[in-house]
């Protein structure tokens, strides 16, 4: 392994130690001063800065980039990915099709600390190849997306070394894909799911995700199309009592469903709930007034639903700037 290589490797374990960011950048002085200098500048502008200071970093910055990026890229570029995002320095997302990955995913992520991967999925088998690689547990953060989607998560729900992914978005064509997923035995680490459904049936998924293995923290179901009997089935299910978030935007719920979410005892340990763009008056609002309504609850938004202040005044009262109309 060359030293680059190393200091990549060392960057790509440790993401949140900019000191470890910075020793690569003087060890790169001799032979990329650009990047050293653009590494150090993006690691600067995370910090706490004066207004013309953080001005001139984000124009040398931007400088260093419209100079050297094509050149930094054209590695990445030549083993097939098609999009990807700076942070601090390095490229730590990007997006390629799922053969790309799995061909040359163990160089690309050698390359660059690559945590966040887009994938194009054709149909999941190049994925649940990369899946296989020990290299594969660089990755943390995870969308995939195409016409192979379905397959694609169930392979990734038995692949053996997925067990350091944390979040994981995907659109599902059914709910075949999230019943897989919620029983993996390998997706040890995931803690956020986000699930946009086209033609699954919303009371099914209801029914997949009370045979949840999961320790999820948060769990995005906006725009599932799930009514009051689905979410009174994720009232139901014991496994999501880890819920910290739960989004439900957007879906067909109405006063009863909201009635549901308030009286749960299985997501007791719920912080934040999003229920905007769904169909409740001020009683369906009103059912989380009580402390006892979702107990640890601090956040939640009534949005795109023609409600006041004057409205929910007792809600108001018990959240303040929590509530969100």
């Amino acid at each position: 392994m060359s030293d680059d290589a190393k200091w990549i490797s060392r960057v790509a374990a440790e993401p949140a130690n900019n000191a470890l960011r910075l020793a690569h950048a003087a060890a790169l002085r001799e032979t990329d001063a650009p990047r050293a200098d653009f590494i150090q500048a993006q690691v600067a502008l995370t910090g706490k800065l004066d207004p013309a200071r953080r001005r001139t970093l984000n124009r040398r910055a931007e400088d260093l980039l419209a100079d050297h990026s094509s050149a930094w890229l054209e590695p990445l570029r030549k083993l097939g990915a098609q999009r990807w995002e700076f942070t601090r320095g390095y490229v730590e997302s990007l997006s390629l099709p799922e053969e790309a990955l799995a061909q040359h995913g163990k160089e690309l992520l050698a390359r660059e600390p690559v945590r966040q991967v887009t994938l194009e999925t054709r149909d999941g088998r190049s994925l649940a190849e990369a899946a296989a690689q020990p290299w594969f547990e660089q990755v943390t953060w995870l969308r995939i997306q195409g016409p192979g989607v379905e397959a694609a998560a169930e392979a990734l729900a038995l692949a053996p070394h997925v067990g350091r992914l944390e979040v994981l978005s995907f659109r599902a064509p059914s709910e075949g894909g999230v019943m897989a997923l919620v029983k993996s035995p390998t997706l040890t680490g995931l803690r956020v799911l986000s699930l946009s459904l086209e033609e699954a049936d919303p009371e099914v998924l209801a029914q997949a995700l009370a045979s949840n293995r999961l320790a999820l923290k948060r769990l995005f179901l906006s725009g599932a199309r799930l009514g009051d009997e689905g979410a009174q089935g994720l009232t139901k299910c014991k496994t999501l009592g880890t819920l910290e978030q739960l989004a439900l935007n957007r879906n067909e719920l109405s006063d009863e469903g909201a009635a549901a979410l308030a009286r749960s005892k299985g997501l007791n340990a719920l912080e934040r709930l999003e229920l905007s763009g769904n169909d409740l008056s001020e009683e369906g609002a009103l059912a989380f007034k009580s402390p006892k309504a979702l107990p640890h609850l601090k956040h939640l938004e009534l949005k795109e639903m023609g409600l006041s202040d004057s409205d929910v005044e007792p809600l108001l009262r018990r959240l303040g700037k929590g509530l969100k109309l």
